[in-house]
């Protein structure tokens, strides 16, 4: 017989042989953003002070061809685009105060334009005096209730006043108070501006419905020889290390890639696309995006420029067209 103590004593169990785990698999390595470029692949801007100041003098000093007082500019994008931040930034470069300018109240997305109506919107100098371009926006593309395309050929030849709300079902009648039955080349749009997100330019570039549209107005701005350009949003977010400090956009290759296939599904030449970085939580603004946003006011400008001076060219010699 066993001992007293082994008495009630569970027998002893087989140590069990611990499962091999198998070996951790290496995860790769985090990828870093593409080297910036040695060369700049646009080599227009000096990101310095003194060339604010110019550009700033320079379009205090715009002088607008054909004898009329304004250009007229038309912003197209979709619900979120940032239309109206590009509008504030814009504000802000020109005013020149040291604050930001926030003069249209910037909504979160809600899948739907803000704005219902046609409205003119004017840019204002630190000498309070309104810049020689008019700003102009309307509802949304791709919205559920989105501007039909003939609207916007009305709008584009000076046919829709300010102040009138787009009908999604149906286009305005010639009998509307809104209606301008004889439009004149200073009631015209001089440049029409697509919009859009560079995070994802796809969601506003491609589809079936998408595509129809832009379509159906390259056609009709074509024909008219209206300049069309688009305006790249939030470019600094496609590569992180550009931050605020957007010098360095014209060596970035992410931002070359998106221009590029925003340039080839638009059908424009790629310097027709031009980045933009916005204000969004800044607290005061910066040289650089200030120049940015001056240099692309200027351009847009001086496009618009150019098809007023040839929509209202009598120079040439009689019989020249013959």
């Amino acid at each position: 017989m066993g001992s007293s103590e082994s008495k009630g004593r569970p027998a002893p169990t087989e140590r069990s042989t611990p499962t091999e785990r198998p070996a951790p698999t290496e995860r790769p390595a985090p990828t870093d953003p593409p080297p910036l470029l040695s060369k700049p692949w646009r080599s227009h801007i000096k990101w310095t002070p003194e060339e604010r100041n110019q550009l700033l003098e320079n379009l205090y000093s715009f002088k607008v061809k054909g004898g009329i007082p304004y250009l007229n500019c038309l912003l197209l994008g979709q619900a979120a685009s940032g239309k109206t931040s590009f509008f504030n930034t814009s504000a802000t470069a020109l005013n020149d105060e040291g604050r930001i300018i926030n003069p249209l109240t910037v909504y979160k997305s809600s899948g739907s334009s803000v704005t219902t109506k046609f409205e003119t919107h004017p840019l204002y100098t630190k000498k309070d005096e309104a810049l020689k371009l008019r700003i102009f926006d309307c509802r949304g593309l791709h919205d559920k209730e989105e501007i039909k395309a003939e609207d916007i050929r009305l709008i584009v030849d000076g046919h829709i006043k300010h102040g009138y709300t787009i009908n999604p079902v149906k286009s305005i009648s010639r009998s509307d108070p809104l209606y301008r039955e004889n439009p004149r080349l200073d009631d015209m749009m001089h440049c029409v501006v697509y919009v859009i997100n560079a995070e994802n330019p796809g969601t506003a570039l491609v589809g079936v419905a998408a595509e129809k549209i832009f379509d159906d107005i390259r056609n009709k701005l074509g024909e008219r020889h209206v300049p069309q350009v688009v305006l790249m949003n939030k470019v600094d977010r496609l590569r992180a290390s550009l931050g605020d400090d957007i010098s360095d956009i014209f060596r970035s290759v992410e931002v070359k890639k998106k221009l590029d296939v925003v340039a080839n599904f638009m059908n424009l030449t790629d310097r027709n696309v031009l980045p933009m970085s916005n204000y969004h939580n800044d607290q005061v603004p910066n040289t650089n995006k200030d120049i940015l946003a001056l240099t692309n006011l200027k351009t847009i400008m001086d496009y618009a420029n150019d098809f007023v001076h040839n929509a209202s060219d009598t120079s040439a010699p009689s019989g020249f067209y013959d």
